[in-house]
């Protein structure tokens, strides 16, 4: 898997974006481009800016912000190459045709109230995720304690992608003391690097360094996570000196970043995608040669040099092949091609008229929602443009995340860009969630019983290479039915102060891994 990559020097942005973002540019610009003199500040204080909202202390709702922080940790984790690594646990195996898995604890971990881990109190608390609903999919039939350092687990029927489930937030072991009576959680007790501290609701987490931590503890003694939603104001924050660290930056802000010295940036390619989620279940996009169609329209590479000023890469499929080895490369990409996009409309009875598309006296009419993040405002203002010169008649709705998911999944629609991480636990089970006809959380309607067959026979064997033949198969149906238009992957910029060391970022975003930070100003 590539690590971060130096920033290079961009392009002029097209015209389309360079009005949007030229405000951006210049705000960043324009401003005093003297570092602030951090030597005056004493403290160890980590600042860290996102655009989410840590609106809950249970793990089971807000567990990957506690794990993006190093609060809390699960059995295993996943490693910069997008496999499952140790975490809790040192090491694991499976018997029974993958039903019956062992877990062997570490054996130097207590928890941030200096309670040791053992197996009973891990299994307690993996109870406590395995009742959850966003976990109530997985096929765990009991969860108990073979001795005091072995976790095991038994599965309704073979599960190989086990492993890489445990890697959620959601699986980290927590101490039963974290919860009142009523199950609320009063203090989150995790066993992580970094121990915490206070939250003010939707605003910030604070967590201090935890002395008895069984790897390298912290170099910063307290860290702050606090919710900047704009990011303009992340990026003022983080030159003036308020912010060590701003996430979740669109490639459009590097040459501001690139114009600082007292800033550091990281531009990286994460296993995120954009996509185009089509309703196969009514007009116009029922038809797969429709939303054929509409893929020959788009140029991908296009959108991905003029408007995402060089980050992507433009998709082919669900993963970046440069990111996971889950990647069928033998996927037949929609090259851009719009007098191929016009023949199979026409071949579909949507003629050509002076101003449109019309069938049987109806036009070919369609609305294309998105929400705001990732830039999918600006993509989809695109491809309302490429979809148009084919004879679409484009009408762009931003609508919240919420209401498109809550409208979607409730009535019909036409088509949907969305944005979503394809590995965020990892393993290619997570295409089930896309394109199983009963389990897929996205909403496009797509029902394939060979499709379907193949997802639950890849879950069953924990041979490798079997298991990527049945994905590669299942991204090729895919790829030729198009329930879903693979747009573009997704390229991160993570902006940080220059004195500040050590920070490595994990592509899958799982975690931020700030216990190997060193701000050298401070040191």
């Amino acid at each position: 898997m590539n690590e971060a990559r130096p920033l290079r020097r961009r392009t002029v942005l097209s015209v389309l974006t360079a009005a949007s973002l030229g405000g951006l540019a210049g705000c960043l610009g324009g401003a005093d481009d003297s570092a602030p003199d951090a030597s005056e500040n004493e403290s160890t204080t980590f600042r860290v800016g996102t655009q989410w909202n840590p609106d809950s202390l249970d793990p089971l709702v807000k567990g990957w912000v506690f794990r993006k922080l190093s609060v809390i940790e699960p059995l295993v984790i996943t490693d910069y190459d997008a496999s499952v690594a140790p975490g809790l646990a040192t090491d694991w195996s499976a018997t029974d045709e993958s039903r019956q898995w062992e877990f062997t604890l570490r054996d130097d971990v207590t928890f941030h109230d200096g309670t040791p881990l053992s197996a009973a109190l891990a299994v307690e608390s993996l109870r406590r995720s395995f009742a959850s609903t966003s976990l109530a999919g997985l096929p765990v039939e009991s969860v108990s304690a073979a001795d005091d350092r072995t976790v095991r687990i038994r599965t309704e029927r073979p599960f190989a992608p086990l492993p890489a489930h445990l890697t959620r937030a959601e699986t980290s072991i927590v101490s039963s003391e974290s919860y009142d009576d009523d199950g609320a959680v009063t203090e989150l007790i995790g066993t992580g690097p970094f121990r915490f501290d206070s939250w003010e609701p939707g605003e910030r987490i604070t967590a201090v360094a935890f002395e008895s931590y069984h790897g390298t503890v912290p170099s910063i003694d307290e860290l702050v996570y606090e919710r900047v939603a704009d990011e303009q104001t992340r990026l003022l924050k983080l030159e003036n000196g308020e912010l060590d660290m701003a996430r979740q930056l669109s490639t459009e802000t590097t040459p501001g970043l690139e114009a600082h010295d007292h800033l550091t940036a990281y531009e990286y390619e994460v296993p995120r995608t954009r996509y185009l989620v089509f309703d196969t279940t009514s007009t116009p996009f029922g038809d797969r040669e429709v939303r054929r169609a509409a893929m020959y329209a788009l140029d991908r590479a296009g959108i991905v040099e003029s408007v995402l000023n060089g980050g992507g890469p433009a998709a082919v499929g669900p993963y970046p092949p440069e990111l996971t080895e889950w990647a069928n490369e033998d996927l037949e990409p929609y090259a851009y091609d719009p007098e191929k996009a016009r023949e199979l409309l026409e071949a579909a009875g949507w003629k050509a008229t002076e101003s449109g598309r019309v069938r049987d006296g109806e036009p070919l009419e369609i609305e294309l929602w998105t929400y705001d993040a990732w830039s999918l405002p600006i993509v989809a203002q695109v491809v309302q443009e490429q979809l148009s010169a084919v004879g679409f008649d484009v009408s762009l709705r931003q609508l919240a995340y919420s209401t498109i998911r809550e409208r979607a999944n409730r009535d019909s629609f036409d088509a949907v860009l969305w944005s979503n991480s394809l590995l965020w636990y990892p393993d290619p089970d997570r295409l089930a969630d896309f394109v199983h006809s009963t389990e897929a959380t996205m909403f496009s309607g797509y029902e394939n019983e060979r499709v379907d067959r193949l997802l639950e026979a890849a879950r069953t064997t924990t041979h490798r290479a079997e298991r990527k033949r049945r994905y590669d198969e299942v991204q090729a149906i895919a790829q030729r039915d198009v329930p879903i238009g693979w747009v573009t992957h997704v390229t991160n910029v993570v902006g940080t102060s220059a004195d500040v060391e050590g920070y490595r970022p994990l592509p899958t975003e799982t975690c931020y891994h700030l216990e190997d930070v060193t701000h050298q100003s401070r040191a």
